[in-house]
Protein backbone atom coordinates (compact mmCIF):
# COMPACT_ATOMS: atom_id res chain seq x y z
CA UNK A 1 0.00 0.00 0.00
CA UNK A 2 1.06 3.49 -0.78
CA UNK A 3 2.00 5.38 2.11
CA UNK A 4 0.09 8.14 3.13
CA UNK A 5 0.37 11.68 4.98
CA UNK A 6 -1.85 12.19 7.50
CA UNK A 7 -3.06 14.86 9.19
CA UNK A 8 -5.44 14.03 12.20
CA UNK A 9 -6.85 17.55 13.50
CA UNK A 10 -9.08 16.74 17.12
CA UNK A 11 -8.92 18.53 20.39
CA UNK A 12 -9.17 15.30 22.49
CA UNK A 13 -5.84 14.26 22.87
CA UNK A 14 -6.55 10.66 23.50
CA UNK A 15 -8.42 10.45 20.53
CA UNK A 16 -5.54 12.00 17.90
CA UNK A 17 -3.27 9.59 19.95
CA UNK A 18 -5.61 6.81 19.53
CA UNK A 19 -5.82 7.26 15.50
CA UNK A 20 -2.55 7.54 15.52
CA UNK A 21 -1.34 4.87 16.50
CA UNK A 22 -4.14 2.89 14.24
CA UNK A 23 -2.30 4.23 11.10
CA UNK A 24 0.85 4.52 12.23
CA UNK A 25 1.56 2.44 8.45
CA UNK A 26 0.85 5.83 7.48
CA UNK A 27 3.24 9.00 8.07
CA UNK A 28 0.85 11.10 10.59
CA UNK A 29 1.21 14.15 12.47
CA UNK A 30 -1.86 15.46 15.00
CA UNK A 31 -3.02 18.99 15.49
CA UNK A 32 -5.59 19.59 18.55
CA UNK A 33 -7.12 23.01 16.98
CA UNK A 34 -7.51 24.41 13.83
CA UNK A 35 -4.74 27.19 14.11
CA UNK A 36 -2.16 24.13 14.83
CA UNK A 37 -3.58 22.57 11.90
CA UNK A 38 -2.88 25.42 9.82
CA UNK A 39 0.39 25.86 10.85
CA UNK A 40 0.97 22.24 10.40
CA UNK A 41 0.00 21.80 6.93
CA UNK A 42 1.96 24.74 5.80
CA UNK A 43 4.99 22.26 5.65
CA UNK A 44 3.86 18.86 5.90
CA UNK A 45 1.69 18.69 2.53
CA UNK A 46 -0.64 16.26 3.84
CA UNK A 47 -2.50 13.63 1.35
CA UNK A 48 -5.69 13.73 3.72
CA UNK A 49 -6.67 15.26 6.88
CA UNK A 50 -9.09 13.50 9.35
CA UNK A 51 -10.59 16.50 11.28
CA UNK A 52 -12.61 16.76 14.36
CA UNK A 53 -16.05 19.25 13.52
CA UNK A 54 -16.81 19.92 16.85
CA UNK A 55 -13.01 22.10 17.64
CA UNK A 56 -13.26 24.80 19.68
CA UNK A 57 -12.30 28.42 17.50
CA UNK A 58 -12.33 27.35 14.12
CA UNK A 59 -14.80 24.98 13.51
CA UNK A 60 -14.45 21.57 11.42
CA UNK A 61 -15.91 22.78 8.51
CA UNK A 62 -14.57 26.11 8.75
CA UNK A 63 -11.02 25.08 9.04
CA UNK A 64 -11.90 22.56 5.79
CA UNK A 65 -12.33 25.78 3.94
CA UNK A 66 -9.17 27.18 4.67
CA UNK A 67 -7.58 24.03 3.99
CA UNK A 68 -9.02 24.01 0.09
CA UNK A 69 -7.37 27.36 0.16
CA UNK A 70 -3.64 26.63 0.76
CA UNK A 71 -1.57 25.29 -1.89
CA UNK A 72 0.01 22.60 0.33
CA UNK A 73 -3.42 21.06 1.14
CA UNK A 74 -5.94 21.86 -1.48
CA UNK A 75 -5.75 18.81 -3.21
CA UNK A 76 -5.68 16.76 0.00
CA UNK A 77 -9.08 14.52 0.74
CA UNK A 78 -10.66 15.84 3.81
CA UNK A 79 -12.15 13.32 5.93
CA UNK A 80 -14.58 14.97 8.56
CA UNK A 81 -14.71 13.06 12.19
CA UNK A 82 -18.36 14.16 14.42
CA UNK A 83 -20.42 13.20 16.91
CA UNK A 84 -23.10 14.16 14.81
CA UNK A 85 -24.11 12.40 11.63
CA UNK A 86 -27.79 13.00 10.61
CA UNK A 87 -27.96 14.05 6.41
CA UNK A 88 -27.21 17.85 7.43
CA UNK A 89 -24.46 16.85 9.57
CA UNK A 90 -23.09 15.38 6.24
CA UNK A 91 -24.25 17.77 3.83
CA UNK A 92 -22.64 20.41 5.60
CA UNK A 93 -19.49 18.39 5.91
CA UNK A 94 -19.25 17.93 1.88
CA UNK A 95 -20.46 21.56 1.61
CA UNK A 96 -16.79 22.57 3.57
CA UNK A 97 -14.81 20.33 0.70
CA UNK A 98 -15.11 16.77 2.78
CA UNK A 99 -15.38 13.51 0.83
CA UNK A 100 -16.05 11.47 3.60
CA UNK A 101 -17.67 12.04 7.19
CA UNK A 102 -17.09 9.53 9.81
CA UNK A 103 -19.51 9.29 13.23
CA UNK A 104 -17.73 9.20 16.32
CA UNK A 105 -16.82 6.70 17.71
CA UNK A 106 -15.11 6.04 14.17
CA UNK A 107 -15.24 2.18 12.86
CA UNK A 108 -11.64 1.25 12.78
CA UNK A 109 -11.75 -0.93 9.78
CA UNK A 110 -14.06 1.42 7.82
CA UNK A 111 -11.35 4.06 8.81
CA UNK A 112 -8.63 1.93 7.19
CA UNK A 113 -10.21 0.67 4.65
CA UNK A 114 -11.06 4.06 3.22
CA UNK A 115 -7.15 4.90 3.43
CA UNK A 116 -6.78 1.93 1.61
CA UNK A 117 -8.79 3.58 -1.91
CA UNK A 118 -7.68 6.57 -1.27
CA UNK A 119 -4.18 5.02 -1.21
CA UNK A 120 -4.77 3.19 -4.14
CA UNK A 121 -6.35 6.43 -6.02
CA UNK A 122 -2.88 8.07 -5.30
CA UNK A 123 -0.90 5.58 -7.19
CA UNK A 124 0.04 6.38 -11.18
Amino acid sequence: MTRLRVLIVDDNHDAAESLTMLLSEHEVQSAYDGEDALAIATDFHADIVILDIGLPGINGHELARRLRAQPGTARAVLVALSGFGTAEDRAQSREAGCEQHFVKPVDPQALIDFLRVVAARSVP
